[in-house]
């Protein structure tokens, strides 16, 4: 189902907005606009998916469930475009501390993306601008 994907997808991406203590204003247009863009929601849906990430992240024990749903419903490119949405929120501020390079090294390790093709994406993404 398309709508749990953006919803597991959507709590990993709040993770690691979240991974620094700041969920900064850049990084929640962000992730509203990955969402728009990679599962063609509209902004008030994809707002939507992000309230209830948020509270499904506020009451999950651990990223499984999330990374689980991701890796059953995609494959190996689908889950290094998951990576490249987290490094697109990581990035939003245009500063990766610790916490969020960490959170985003734990999710795609999850995701079962290795960490050449998550240090490649991450380089990607900062080409983009």
């Amino acid at each position: 189902d398309d709508t749990d994907l953006a919803l597991a997808t959507a709590a990993l991406l709040v993770c690691v907005s979240r991974a620094d203590g700041d969920f900064s204003a850049d990084e929640r247009a962000q992730l509203t606009g990955c969402l728009t863009a990679h599962f063609g929601l509209t902004a008030a849906a994809a707002e939507d998916i992000i309230t209830r990430a948020e509270a499904a992240a506020d009451a999950a024990t651990s990223l499984y469930d999330f990374t689980h749903q991701v890796t059953q419903a995609l494959d190996q490119a689908g889950r290094q475009e998951i990576v490249r949405l987290l490094w697109r929120v990581a990035l939003a501020d245009s500063v990766v501390d610790n916490f969020e390079e960490n959170a985003v090294a734990k999710i795609a390790g999850l995701l079962g993306v290795i960490p050449e093709d998550r240090i490649r994406i991450k380089h990607e993404v900062m080409a983009e601008g």
